[in-house]
């Protein structure tokens, strides 16, 4: 169910609360053409976005822009609990437009992706938050309920940008995991992902052993070195879906993979579409800009 209104260009906004009693990890990293909100109401994760990795506790908010690649992971076994939303720009859009000289989306795209809040911002968090879960109960929608959703993403959203204005100094150091050598194999992956990649070739430029590059790449981002290179080469994929016209099989060949087929399942795997569907829906949109 999360999976078809996460990956659906059809739904313009999605949230849902969930609390799981033990670990839990994602099947796999996804992207999507929505901002999304994840805030974590009780426990620690791991949140992978784009090339880096962070550790998400209790009362931190996750931004993650349109296009970019994340997964959440578990840093133990202990429960824990989040609210994630998804939304695009047409949902706000009727109130957005009216509030001259206010960006809402600005706090999306801001380079902050953890932001850490104290216990009086997480209660009104929470409050708008919790109220956002209620107003899209399946058995509470109603044209008065769309309305309340669309108002409370728009406060939401004015609250983040006041409180990334007033902690700027702070949110500058998020909790990133860092690690020299996983950043060069990243840097190394992005400037060749369309040559052939593999686990053994890349452990042995580095000098290190392909178990030892295994475990260390999937401590440190919660990707496996295989997930890192898909999401790169899904990335330059649906770039040239938007933008050119070049048969499938020659994006998959451009990418970095061997057959058009492979390139399906990864793309619909990362994408929740086919190429062809995906295409066909954003150049669509592209167009009409």
């Amino acid at each position: 169910m999360v999976k078809e209104y996460v990956y659906s260009p059809h739904y313009d906004f999605f949230i849902e609360k969930t609390r799981r009693e033990a670990g839990y990890n994602m099947g796999t990293f996804h992207m999507h053409k929505k901002y999304e909100l994840y805030y974590q109401l009780a426990g620690t994760r791991k949140y992978f976005i784009e090339d880096s990795a962070y550790f998400i506790n209790a009362g931190d908010i996750v931004l993650i822009d349109k296009d970019e690649v994340h997964k959440t992971g578990s840093v133990d076994d202990n429960p824990h609990a989040r609210i994630v939303l998804n939304f695009n720009e047409e949902y706000i859009a009727p109130i957005a437009n009216s509030l001259t000289g206010v960006d809402l989306l600005a706090v999306m795209s801001a380079n902050i992706k953890v932001l850490p809040t104290n216990m009086k911002q997480q209660a009104l968090l929470e409050d708008i938050l919790e109220r956002l879960v209620q107003a899209n109960e399946k058995n509470a929608l109603s044209p008065q309920n769309e309305a309340l959703s669309r108002l409370l993403l728009c406060e939401l959203l004015l609250y983040l940008t006041e409180i990334i204005t007033h902690q700027k100094t702070q949110v500058d150091e998020s909790p990133k995991i860092k690690n020299k050598t996983i950043d060069e194999i990243t840097h190394y992956i992005a400037s060749n992902y369309k040559e052939k990649l593999s686990l053994a070739d890349i452990a042995a430029r580095f000098y290190l052993s392909p178990y030892y590059l295994s475990r260390l790449f999937k401590k440190t981002t919660n990707l496996s070195l295989v997930e890192y290179i898909n999401s790169v080469r899904l990335h330059a994929a649906k770039d040239m879906l938007e933008t050119t016209n070049i048969k499938i099989s020659e994006v998959a060949e451009q990418t970095g993979y061997t057959t058009a087929a492979h390139f399906t399942r990864m793309f619909k795997a990362g994408t929740g579409m086919s190429p062809h569907d995906y295409r066909k829906i954003y150049q669509i949109k592209q167009d009409k800009k």
